[in-house]
This record gives C-alpha cells, structure tokens and sequence, in this order.
C-alpha cells in the first residue's frame, strides 16, 4: 500500500552543508559553487529518474531554469556563516502508480510550493536502490529561501519568517505551514491514486490523531541504509526501545487497533497476518511479542470466523480464519442497503418494458436469455444484477437496455474500474463512461452528482472491492439513483479486500446470461463453460485434445514458438486481430522483444519519417540519418518503435481520449535533432482506426503492444489469442486468457516449468531398464527394473514385475522423460496358494506430467473472502460458500421479526412464547451448524436449562454446545461430563461478571416492585452503576439487555427461573440474537407499531380537560418516538408498506413523509382536543 511520508529540513551553511552540493547530488549533476570554488561533480550517480526546476506560474524569471546559476545566487544572497540557503523536502511517492504518474504528482507539488511562496523549486525523482524496498519511490524538492523574481531573488519567503514576526502580522506560524503543506500532499496523492484507479489513499495524520497509539516505525533515511548495505550494526533502528516499550503499552491497552491496520489491507485474515503486524511495531523481545499476540486474540473486536481444523488430506492443519466487529458491520450495512434497493425505484415500467421486450425481437436478435436480463435490469428496482459468462453477449444485452432507458427519460452513466473497460462498456453498448475511481473523485468534490433520472451501469463489477462497492452504493441510494452490477465473479478477482459482488448478487436476486456467444466453435463454447463453471481441467483437456496445448523443453522455446506462430496468423490473415498473453510482466516484455525483433529481422517495420529542420538561433541544423527505429523514453523505459509497430496505451488521458489498457498501431512518427521521438500517431483498434497523435513530452506511458498482461484484456475481444503459461495463474486468470477469443486459442508451456519431482510417483529421465536380479543380487530371482534420474534427488530404481508391460506399452528411449505412476494392486496366488498382491504400474509420458501439473496449478483458487462467506450457504451461486458462522443474512434477519426462522437461525420471540421445539436436521449434512458468532462467543459455561424448563431447538443447542452451556442430553459426550465440573471453577470473564451484576440488581428491583414495596435508593444506584459497566465494556451493551429483558419472554422468565452462570448464559445469548435482532428494519416496524398503537389507545382514553397535563406527556412522548425514525431511515421506509396499521386510511404516497404524517396527526387531535376542553 502506498505510505505517506513528508519531511522538511534545512540546508545550512551552519551544518556544512550547501545548497549547490545537496542540488548536484540529488539531480546527479557536476556544479560548480561559485562561493568557494568546489566543483561537485554526481554526474555518474544512478537513480536519478527525473529533475526539473518549477517556478511561480505569473513569474517570467527565465535565468531560473540554469540550475547552476539559480543555486549560486542563491548562496550569494545570504551573508551569515550560518545562514539557510535553502529548505529541503523528501516526499515518500505511491509506488502503486507508475512512473509517469508519479512524475505528475511530483510537479503538482513543485509547483503548489512554487505559487504558494512566490519561489523556485528544484526537484528530483529517485528510483529505489536494487539493494532496496523496490517500493521507495521518491522525490526531494529544494525550495528557494527567497522570492524569485525576474532580476534575481528578493525577499524571504513566509516560511522563513519568525513565528512572531507572522503572528504580529496575522499569519500562520511555521509549524502551521507545515500541516497545511501535509494536507495538500495528501490530497494530490489521493487524487492522482484516484485518477489511476486505484481504491486506496493515504494520511497526513498522525498514528495518534487517527486513534492508533501505536508509534510508527521510523524512516531510516539514506546514511542508515548505506550502513546496513555494508553489513554493519545501526545505533539506532527503525524502532528505538522506547517505542516500542510504550506500543507494547498501547497494545495492551488497546489491542484492536493492531487489528485496524490489518483490515486496512484485508477483510478476512489469520494469526499470520497478525504476527506479522506485530512484528512491524515491535522488537525481536520474544516475550514481549507473545504477550501482545494473546493481548491481539483475546481483543473483543476480533471475530473468529472459522475454527482451526485439520485437514486429513494435508499434513498439516488449516489456520483459523478472522474478521473484526467493523468489517461485519460493513458488509452487514451493504446487505441491508441492497435489500433496502430491491424495492421499487418509483417508475411505472411495466409498460415500457413490455413494448421494449416487443422492439427487441424486431431490432437485435436478442436470445431469450438476453431477452429476460434486459427486463431484468429495466425493472423498477433501485438495483439490479447480471452475471454473465465471458463471452456471453453481456455487451449486447446492456446496449438494448441502455435503448430501453432513454426511451423512459433517464440519462444513463457506466463506469468500471480500469479505463480499458470503461473504453470497451462505452464502444460496445453506446453508454458514456469513464473509470469508477474518477466518478467517485468527483463525487468528493459535489460534481457529476446523479439523481433519480440517472441509472449508472458498473462493468465487470467482480473486481470491485468491499469499501469502495459500499461508497458506491452508499452515493445511490442517498441519491436515488437506479444502479445495476455486471460482471462475473469467477473471473479476475476484486483488486481491493473482498469480493462484494457475489453477495449483492446472492441478496438481490440476478439474472444469468451462461449461453456463450463469442466463440464459434460449438466445442470451444463447451470449454468456455467448463473454464466459468471451475472445471479449469476439463476446459484445458478440450483444446489439448484438438492440438492447441504445447509443451516446450524451455521457456525460451515456448517464446520462439508463439513467435512463429503469432507472425503466421499476422501473414495469413492480415485484417484479423490476435494478441499474446502472460501474467507475469518479465515475460509480456521476453515477448513483445522477440516478436519485434522477428519483424525487425523480416523488414515488416517501415522506416520512421524524421521532423523538419530545426532552428537553434540563427543555425540550421540538418536532419539527421533516416533508420528504421527511433528510441523514446517511455514511463516503463526507453523502447524503440518504428511505424507499423503494436503499442498498448498504460494510463488514461482525457485529452487524448485514451485509456489505460488501449491498444493501437504506430501510424506516423516524428523525431527531433537526436534522432529521439518526439511525436507518434496511432491507429487505435477500438474506434475503427480513429488517429490520435500527441507529444512524448507531454504523454509517455505506453509500450509495446504485440504482448500484454491478462489482467488488461479482461473484456477484450480478438479473432485469436496465444497464451503463454506460467505457475503463477490460477483458474481465474485461465478462464479470463482462454475465453478472450472467436476463432481459436493457444497455450503454450515449459516443461522445465510445470514438470515436477512428486512423491508419489517415481520420476526422472530414464538411464537404463530391463531384467535383472532383484536389486542386484545374484541369489535374487529375475525381476524387471526401471532406473530414473531426477537432478534433485538423484537415480533411483524401482522394481515390479508389471513394469515390463508398462514400458512395452509406453516405448519411451533412453533419455526421455517419464515418471511411474502405481495404479494400484492386482490380488495374486502364489504357488504355495498364498494371497498376495502385486502393483500396476503405469508410464506417463513428460507431457502427460506436465499437463497434469499444469492442469493441477492452473486450477487453483483464487477467490477473495466476505466475511458473508462464512455467514451462510449461498444457494444458486456457482460458488462453493463456506458453512454458517456469524449471524444471518438479511432474509434471515427479515424471518427473525416475522417470527418464522427456520433452522439455521434463531426463533423469533413470537415463536418462543408458545415453546420451541427442536429444529430439523441441517439440511446436506448430519453435522449441526454453528451459531452466529457473538461477543461472548468462547465462553465455556455450563446450564441445565431443561431441568428448568426451557427448551432449546436444534441451532440453538449448536449454538449453546459451542458456548459451552448447551443442555444435558444427546449432545454432550461422557468426557464433556467431567468438564462441566471443573467449568463451574472456572474464573468469570468481565462480561460475565457485569451481565451478572445487572441481572441481579434488575432482579432485585423487580422483585421489590412485584411485592408492593418501594425501590430503595440503593437499589437504582446499584442498577446504574451496572449498566455503566456493562457500557465500560462495550457502548450500548446496557441498552441491549434492556432491550432484552424488554422484548425477550424467555429471557425475562430466565430471571426467575434461572440463577448464577445460567442466568448469564442465557441473557448472553439473547443479548446476541437481540443484537442481530436490532439491524432488522422488519422488527424495528413492528416495534414502533406496537408503541404507537399503546400510546394512542392511552391518549384515546384521556378527554376534558382535567387530563390535559397527561394528555401532553403522551403527545411528547409520541413525538419523540416519532422522531427517533429520524435515526432509522430502514425502519421509516418498513413502516410505509405497513401504513394502515398507524391509523393511515390510505397507502402513503412516494413523496409523502411518515413522520411528516405522524407528527401531523399529534398536532391534529392535541387541537382538537383543546377546542372540546373550552366549549366544556
């Protein structure tokens, strides 16, 4: 992730020090300082990306731009020995963006300096050190300490001015300066990461201002890293032992904020990932990291969602997997507002959908299944979903929808994540769009604001991650706008933490386009299905079965390959179009050069045209040397291009109007004196040959195009596609590189790639086989040998009778490849009658290895976790999802204040006042489901609930049995037996002790009230100081057991019926459902409805005027319930379908406020009332 780091400091005469020698170092130049006559030569210095001197944007001072000359007169322009001849700042830049990118975020700053103090900044952009973190991307900045002017510098600037001298003045002091310098830096960095697409930011603030009191590791800077270069010890780390003895402090008192650095990274993580963290923030005290990891684990923010358990296929266990209380939240949130969504979007579209669905059989020839996702998505809910196949006719389908849109008068926006796509979603469906992370940028600053007149369409919504699908939905639904998702979760994976667009799809409902429409072939189409469906194996066997996998000694065989065929397919079908694909960037730029260097070597790229003459003062100098390749500097380093050439544009431009991922052809090319590129027309492939020419100077980020990466051609389409394999692919990227084409695909491999060394099968080259005594010795009977050479581990043999006919029948020579594979035994009768059993064998030839590796590899998962993954089977997805962890789903929540959950929920109180019975089997599987993970989850407590008459169905028991306080009975082993007992002398935990402290304090009130005698003082005191406590632990715990005690039967017979850590374990658990209980808008309703309706009949019961003081106190009081909607807006929108049971005699309209009405009908009867009160 990119980091922020900004710091200032001086360039003092006072420290030895000088402005022309820090400028010649950090720009790798030779100056020379005027003042003392030293010549500084860095010239031989590498690292040194960039340097360029900004000035003020109305300062015409063009002496400036000699960087010799404006250094010395800056050391000219101070007279004290100890003077500061400059100010120096090191900027940290985001090594997400690329090199272009960075130099843009650079100059913003320069020149935000340069105006804001009327001064001239010299900076430097320096690559990372080999020997470095490659990710230490960053630029020095030296700043005039004086105006500049256009006669030389002038006065001090503001920043060098004294604090008093600035505060006399009214001025900002320069710690003031400071910060706001912090800020602006934090704002054009997160703007141009936001312009690049990526969903991640940085933070001016402090550790401490931001709620982490953590202290952060500390830079090391240049002098600390060249000493560890050379091996030796630092007096001083990037943690000093105090600071880390006051983060061992902090962890221990807060150790959940060690668990909000992590979800800054990842949604769903293991112990790992939290020892790794730890291990950032502090030393090597072996003690002191054990002690802040348990302090981490047992934190009341980390949720456990799923145990660790061994895995009787593997030798090893499977970690435990884990969220925090904030990410449930999130991804509770984003469920409630889609189901919030699924409601009718406020337009009457019956009618236009059915004229539409009769346009489309007379425009398009839409399939059915095109035909039902167009109604789909132009349905009147606020959201809508569709996924769809590669190579599904997604595009096709939105273009008639976005038809059926304007037609009804909305103006529809589309937007995805990579300006490719956003490129590709408007040729293809007419739709205007730009890249997600711009729409958001403007929607920070209130422009390009939507309304309910607006739908905005978001491609390839799987590689969006949780937060920032959460902002966007939060932006339509705050504005009313209709959204609609598209997209395929089995392709590439979310860049950011989590995988939102499956759960919206599972929550929302969606339609499935799996009718492949892009290939030709009928069995190429059967293969794309198996590649969406996860049969990655199957796919793979379909086109090696037909020729189109390869297999190559070397990765460099494999390249000179897809050469020859990539040139073969250019020469036979000149107008088609093809690509070549990798994942790893090292092998998109081995091919881009082999295949350029080919055509280099045919004569296939035309000569550049050179520029005309150039003047340099009154000379004229000639034009140099036609060639056949000119070299430009790109934002990925110097290339060579001629015309003719493939280029892949590698950043948007809005001026251009090119994208990040576009691909064209080098039409023209223009060059200055030094025979560089200055200027380049290209054709581009998504526009028909549409020209765009522009200047390298102002634009560098592009390369190559006969090669690209797999991630920019999700979406694209070409006539063919040639692969080239590597162990680093999953079954995400194959499905997206084997699905890009119409007519025919190829997968290339090494075989010193994918052949590997495998326990269980004997593999190698063959050295020697046939008949020998059985392992050489002479007194042994013949047996048959095969004898193998792996480089790794050496010449074995193996011995079997059945290997003579498995070699027969394989005909391998000395020297292949092979490996022997036992297939297991065939029953054998011994002369003597014995039974025994004799192995089969067989050779698999080095290919068959390889493609079995391959297939093995390339099938792997890479699926990104919700913590809704572990929530509940999603039914309907072609996702396998993990078992029931944490809480319901919205429909389950939904069920809970309806008072139907079925068996993987709780029961609603409804339900549980006529007693429960025990729930059915979980379906699938005899293994109960685990309950919805709680605060108090890991609680080891004991009950026996049936002795005291409560019954508990089957989740419910799950639920307690993971407690610890599940019922005697068919659930519980003998070994669980003796445990209860040392349970009981088990030391409480603080919850446990504040949920006992107020059960007893309530109990004791109520006990008083139920026998007519008077609440002591104490008793209240007692009651509050319980409920602070509860609240000391976690804000709003004493709320919820209110809340409990207030809605739960059961739990307020508990209080009776129950004692000790029974009752606890009861209230516990009912504080847990109530919890999950609260978020839904359903039960909320009914809550408000049966309040409403109480004080209502005791207001209806009060008349004259002698009740008019009572009378009010209701009104108050239903005013202020009315009010509380204010905080529930769910709740509100519930109440509006349920109307009627308020008093209303007809259904609200859309734009008719319930509170409004509410509040409305107070005022109404209080008026009348009064007016009755006078006449009497």
């Amino acid at each position: 992730m990119a980091i922020y780091h900004f710091s200032m400091k001086p360039v003092s005469r006072g420290n030895g020090r000088s402005a022309v020698a820090a400028i010649a170092y950090r720009a790798a130049e030779k100056l020379l300082n005027e003042r003392d006559g030293v010549t500084h030569d860095f010239s031989r210095k590498k690292g040194v990306l960039h340097s360029q001197i900004i000035l003020p944007e109305h300062v015409q001072a063009p002496w400036a731009y000699d960087r010799e000359k404006l250094w010395n007169t800056a050391e000219f322009s101070e007279k004290r020995k100890d003077a500061r001849v400059a100010r120096e700042f090191e900027i940290a830049l985001p090594h997400e963006l690329t090199v272009a990118q960075r130099l843009s975020a650079a100059r913003a700053i320069a020149q935000e300096l340069a105006n804001r103090y009327e001064s001239a900044v010299d900076f430097a952009i320096h690559e990372p050190h080999r020997e470095g973190d490659m990710r230490n991307h960053h630029v020095h900045l030296l700043m005039t300490v004086r105006e500049i002017t256009p006669a030389g510098l002038g006065e001090k600037t503001l920043i060098e001015r004294e604090n008093k001298w600035l505060l006399s003045r009214n001025r900002p002091t320069t710690d003031m300066q400071i910060a706001d310098l912090r800020r602006c830096w934090e704002s054009i960095a997160n703007a141009h990461l936001a312009i690049a697409g990526f969903d991640r930011s940085i933070d001016h603030r402090a550790h401490f201002a931001r709620g982490y009191r953590i202290e952060p590791t500390v830079h090391m800077g240049v002098h600390a890293t060249q000493i560890e270069r050379r091996g030796s010890n630092l007096e001083r780390g990037r943690l000093s032992p105090e600071s880390a003895a006051r983060n061992v402090t902090s962890i221990r008192e807060n150790p959940a904020q060690i668990l909000s650095i992590i979800t800054d990274e990842k949604c769903v993580f293991d112990h790992h990932d939290i020892a790794r963290t730890l291990h950032r923030y502090l030393n090597g005290d072996a003690t002191e990291f054990q002690n802040a990891f348990t302090r981490v684990m047992s934190s009341p923010d980390l949720v456990e969602l799923e145990e660790k358990c061994g895995d009787p296929d593997k030798s090893r266990s499977a970690s435990a997997r884990y969220t925090t209380r904030e990410m449930v939240d999130l991804e509770s949130h984003l469920l409630v507002s889609v189901k919030h969504m699924r409601r009718p979007h406020g337009y009457d579209a019956e009618r236009h959908r059915s004229k539409h669905q009769k346009e489309c059989h007379e425009t398009l020839p839409l399939s059915l299944e095109q035909m039902a996702a167009v109604e789909h998505i132009t349905g009147p809910e606020q959201i809508a979903v569709v996924v769809g196949y590669a190579g599904a006719g997604k595009s096709t389908m939105l273009a008639e929808a976005r038809r059926a849109w304007e037609l009804k008068g909305y103006k529809v926006h589309g937007a995805a994540l990579s300006g490719k796509a956003a490129e590709g979603l408007q040729a293809a469906t007419g739709i205007q769009s730009r890249t997600l992370a711009s729409w958001e940028y403007g929607w920070q600053n209130e422009r390009c604001n939507l309304n309910r007149s607006d739908v905005f369409v978001l491609d390839e919504a799987g590689m969006i991650g949780t937060k920032q699908m959460s902002r966007v939905l939060c932006e339509a639904e705050a504005r009313g706008v209709k959204i609609v998702l598209v997209g395929d979760f089995e392709q590439l994976q979310a860049i950011r933490a989590g995988a939102p667009f499956r759960a919206i799809a599972q929550e929302a409902g969606y339609a499935e386009l799996t009718e492949i429409r892009r290939q030709r072939a009928d069995w190429q189409r059967e293969a794309s299905v198996a590649f969406a469906t996860h049969h990655t194996g199957a796919g793979l066997s379909a086109y090696r079965d037909r020729g189109a996998v390869h297999f190559f000694a070397d990765q460099e065989a494999a390249c000179k390959r897809i050469v020859e065929d990539y040139l073969a397919d250019r020469a036979e079908r000149p107008l088609g179009t093809r690509v070549v694909m990798a994942h790893r960037r090292v092998d998109v730029r081995t091919m881009n050069e082999a295949i350029r260097s080919a055509l280099r070597a045919r004569g296939e790229l035309s000569y550049v045209e050179n520029s005309s003459e150039i003047k340099v003062g009154k000379e004229v100098l000639p034009e140099p040397a036609h060639r056949s390749e000119a070299v430009v500097e790109t934002s990925v380093g110097k290339r060579a291009f001629a015309v003719g050439d493939r280029l892949v544009f590698l950043k948007n431009d809005r001026s251009l109007c090119v994208r990040n991922g576009m691909l064209g052809t080098v039409s023209s090319i223009q060059t200055n004196r030094a025979g560089n590129i200055s200027a380049m027309g290209v054709s581009l492939d998504d526009r028909d040959g549409d020209m765009v020419r522009f200047s390298t100077t102002n634009y560098c980020s592009f390369d190559h195009g006969y090669a690209t990466t797999i991630h920019k051609n999700q979406g694209a389409t070409v006539d063919r596609s040639f692969v080239l394999a590597s162990d680093t692919m999953d079954r995400h990227l194959t499905y997206v590189a084997m699905t890009r084409h119409r007519y025919g695909a190829e997968l290339y491999a090494a075989l010193d790639a994918f052949v590997q060394p495998d326990k269980l099968r004997q593999s190698g080259r063959l050295i020697e086989n046939g008949k020998a005594p059985f392992k050489h010795c002479a007194s042994e009977e013949l047996s048959y040998f095969v004898t193998l050479e792996e480089e790794r581990i050496g010449r074995n043999t193996v011995w079997g009778i059945d290997l003579e006919r498995a070699m027969k029948l394989a005909s391998p020579h000395i020297g292949d490849r092979l490996a022997l594979k036992c297939q297991g035994c065939n029953p054998l009768v011994l002369s003597n009658g014995a039974l025994t059993h004799r192995n089969r064998w067989k050779v698999v030839t080095d290919e068959e290895l390889a493609f079995d590796h391959l297939t093995r590899l390339l099938s792997r998962s890479g699926i990104k976790k919700n913590v809704i993954d572990y929530n509940h089977a999603i039914s309907g997805l072609r996702l396998p999802i993990q078992r029931s962890v944490i809480g319901g789903s919205v429909d389950a929540l939904e069920r809970v204040g309806k008072g139907n959950l079925g068996q993987e929920n709780s029961v609603a109180w409804q339900s549980r006042e006529k007693g429960v019975t025990e729930a059915k089997a979980v379906r699938g599987s005899a293994e109960l489901r685990k309950a919805p993970f709680g605060m108090f989850d890991g609680l080891k407590l004991k009950v026996q609930a049936e002795a005291a008459g409560v019954h508990f169905n089957g989740h419910e028991r799950s639920s307690l049995h993971r407690m610890g306080i599940a019922p005697e009975g068919r659930y519980f082993s003998s070994r669980q037996s003796w445990q209860s007992l040392a349970e009981r002398a088990r030391r409480q935990l603080p919850m446990e002790i504040a949920v006992d402290r107020y059960s007893r304090a309530y109990r004791s009130i109520e006990r008083h009230i139920k026998e007519g005698l008077p609440v002591l003082s104490g008793q209240e005191q007692e009651l509050r100081e319980a409920g602070t406590k509860l609240d000391d632990l976690r804000t709003g715990q004493q709320a919820l057991l209110k809340s409990v005690l207030k809605y739960d039967p059961e739990a307020a017979r508990s209080m009776n019926k129950l004692s000790g850590r029974e009752r606890v374990a009861l209230l516990i658990s009912s504080m847990r459902r109530e919890n999950l209980a609260r978020i839904n808008p359903a039960i909320g309703a009914q809550r408000f409805i049966e309040r409403w309706q109480t004080l209502q009949n005791q207001h209806a019961q009060l008349s004259g005027w002698k009740s008019q003081d009572d009378r009010q106190k209701l009104e108050r009081q239903m005013h202020a319930l009315v009010e509380s909607l204010s905080e529930t807006p769910l709740v509100e929108a519930e109440l509006r379908s349920q109307s009627k049971a308020l008093g209303f005699l007809y259904v609200l309209g859309e734009y008719e406020s319930i509170s409004h009405e509410l509040h409305q009908g107070i005022g109404h009867v209080q008026s009348h009332d009064h007016d009755l009160g006078q006449e009497l």
